[in-house]
């Protein structure tokens, strides 16, 4: 199978502490994927944190869409490391996400209809996520 990784994850691994070999290990090794026909999300725990990818299946190819190292102390609302991958999705968008609009259902920062295999995984506002990271770093 090949990998491929989308412009965010190439331009954003080293800010967002998301190497392609983590990337790799939690698609390979998962604690947890939830996969929609050809698109899904995976986690796997790293001790103090997690990642949680988002990818689409093509055939032989994986196309890494995103790549987030998730902290517990920043989702209190959900268990990361007991959660189903696209509940801490959602967490984390609610909580990172940006606002888009999507036509019949306003703005959204998240959005799943699995009968007709709409999935947005949503946009995050790196400089609020970072500013919150960097003060769990500080503590």
């Amino acid at each position: 199978m090949r990998f491929l990784y989308s412009g965010l994850i190439a331009n954003f691994m080293d800010v967002l502490g998301t190497p392609k070999h983590a990337i790799d290990e939690t698609f390979n090794k998962p604690d947890s994927s939830d996969v929609l026909t050809d698109r899904g999300a995976s986690i796997k725990d790293f001790g103090n944190h997690s990642i949680l990818i988002v990818f689409h299946l093509d055939g032989q190819e994986v196309r890494f869409m995103a790549a987030y190292r998730v902290y517990q102390q920043l989702l209190p609302e959900v268990d990361v490391r007991k959660s189903r991958p696209l509940d801490v999705l959602k967490s984390l968008m609610e909580k990172y996400g940006i606002d888009r609009e999507f036509p019949g259902h306003g703005p959204c920062r998240f959005l799943i209809e699995r009968g007709s295999n709409v999935f947005f995984p949503g946009i995050l506002d790196i400089d609020k996520y970072l500013a919150d990271v960097d003060k769990l770093e500080t503590k």
